[in-house]
């Protein structure tokens, strides 16, 4: 059976400058072994974003929902889903036009997937994103977030960057995440390692026997999730948070090590972090050629029914000398380049001459072909004549009777007829580019990790023994819930 549960809450950004909460998500089911899940992140940027993920996670969740059957094949699902991305898109410009307003003012992300059984099939579009639990009990990064060199969205708007595909695992469980989460999902800390994802925390939210939901029930389990996003502090997620969850409890999924599941050292990675970036920085500064620990780290995979990560070790032993070049190899070496210094030298000295010994006579060329020269009373009045009647061709004036001919040089250059102006092309939109703080800071690129308690119910408190939160019996008013 595939249970679900989805949350939307808005940012503490939002919240403390008035604006809404630009999430959405949507999750349907099929039948006891087929469920849909969608979310939607408004761009920041545009003004009516809110209402574009609104309507693309309603209209792509329902037209799956419509069109995918028990019977239906791998390429005729993710027709269905590229079809489902199509339609949501022509709903975004429907009302556009509706309401008189351009297009971008409603830019929104999408990201779909339809959980049939242990089958994955996803439709990906901006920087959300989805996560997947495999059978073999390992948490993989199903999409990549799509943005530019400068890291703008890509929205729905970019046709040309729809990502639709099967997974290639069979999987147990689904997260779908705007990137609000998301990116607490993959802490820079961890970036470069073969296992990236902070599996505690991916763990806490897609492993349904540490979620109970079999037992406490969906809605208890979404409002438990909904006071866990709540509770986050501002310097790790102050954007949006969406999560999507489906999870089929019919699919036996194996398991890790348990030091797969173990909180990473946090404080020993980001002193590493902080080490490396200070060499890549500050190269000068280091005589020796060490790195961090992270990148000497390698994926130690038994028969691919393991995805821990062991630190590889180095030889001991001091590095091998410097090569000192002999006493004959560099007296070689210095012959030679005194040898062609000389030849550089005498090459420069010839040139100087011939260009010093042909410089009167262009010079006298120069005045002769700029100053004519005055006539003599040797010339004859034959000589005279021809040079008069020479002179008066030359002038631009025009001769009675006689149609002048322009001189080629001197006319006009016409200055090429502009073409017509063509449609400029999008850019990706920036989604903070209204906001006050910078998208480092809205994003939480280096933002510290969130910390799950040791019995995994909650956030880590260092205050609190039990690190355990309280669950409250009402659901948020904020929960976005679109089960069916």
């Amino acid at each position: 059976m595939i249970y679900s549960y989805g949350v939307s809450l808005p940012g503490t950004y939002h919240v403390k400058n008035g604006i809404v909460c630009q999430d959405s998500h949507q999750i349907m089911l099929i039948s006891k072994d087929t469920a849909i899940a969608a979310v939607a992140d408004g761009l920041g940027s545009a003004d009516h974003s809110d209402v574009g993920s609104k309507i693309a996670v309603s209209v792509s969740t329902d037209y799956c929902r419509r069109h995918i059957a028990s019977s239906s094949e791998d390429s005729q699902i993710l027709d269905t889903i590229r079809a489902s991305f199509s339609n949501a898109l022509r709903a975004i410009e429907h009302e556009a036009l509706s309401k008189d307003r351009a297009m971008d003012l409603f830019d929104t992300t999408l990201s779909l997937a339809v959980l049939r059984r242990d089958i994955l099939y996803y439709g990906h579009s901006g920087d959300s994103g989805v996560i997947a639990l495999n059978t073999l009990g390992c948490f993989e990064q199903v999409t990549k977030q799509q943005r530019d060199e400068e890291g703008r969205v890509f929205p729905l708007f970019f046709t040309d960057k729809w990502e639709f595909a099967r997974f290639e695992h069979k999987v147990s469980s689904v997260l779908l995440a705007t990137d609000g989460m998301l990116e607490t999902f993959f802490p820079i800390y961890i970036k470069d390692a073969p296992v990236n994802i902070h599996v505690s925390l991916a763990q806490f939210f897609m492993d349904y026997k540490s979620l109970r939901i079999a037992k406490e029930g969906q809605e208890a389990i979404q409002a438990k999730m909904a006071e866990f996003l709540d509770k986050i502090p501002d310097e790790q997620v102050n954007d949006d948070k969406t999560v999507a969850v489906l999870i089929n409890t019919a699919i036996k999924t194996k398991r890790q090590p348990e030091e797969y599941y173990e909180e990473p050292d946090w404080a020993a990675l980001k002193k590493s972090h902080d080490e490396e970036w200070r060499r890549a920085a500050y190269p000068g500064l280091y005589k020796d050629n060490q790195v961090s620990n992270m990148s000497n780290v390698h994926i130690e995979q038994k028969s691919d029914k393991t995805c821990v990560s062991q630190p590889r070790r180095k030889p001991l032993g001091k590095p091998p000398a410097p090569h000192k070049p002999h006493k004959q190899e560099s007296l070689n070496a210095i012959l030679l380049t005194a040898t062609v210094v000389a030849l550089l030298a005498i090459v420069l000295t010839a040139i100087f001459l011939v260009m010093e010994d042909s410089e009167p006579d262009e010079q006298q060329q120069y005045n002769t072909a700029i100053i004519p020269k005055e006539s003599t009373t040797h010339e004859s009045e034959q000589d005279s004549e021809s040079k008069s009647t020479h002179v008066t061709e030359l002038t631009t004036e025009e001769k009675p009777g006689t149609e002048a001919k322009p001189d080629p040089a001197l006319e006009t250059i016409q200055e090429p007829t502009p073409e017509q102006p063509t449609e400029t092309p999008r850019k990706p939109t920036d989604k903070y580019a209204n906001a006050e703080e910078s998208h480092d800071e809205q994003i939480g690129i280096d933002n510290p990790p969130i910390r799950i308690s040791d019995d995994g119910d909650g956030l880590y408190d260092d205050d609190d023994d039990d690190g355990d939160i309280t669950v409250e019996a009402e659901n948020d008013d904020n929960i976005n819930d679109s089960n069916s």
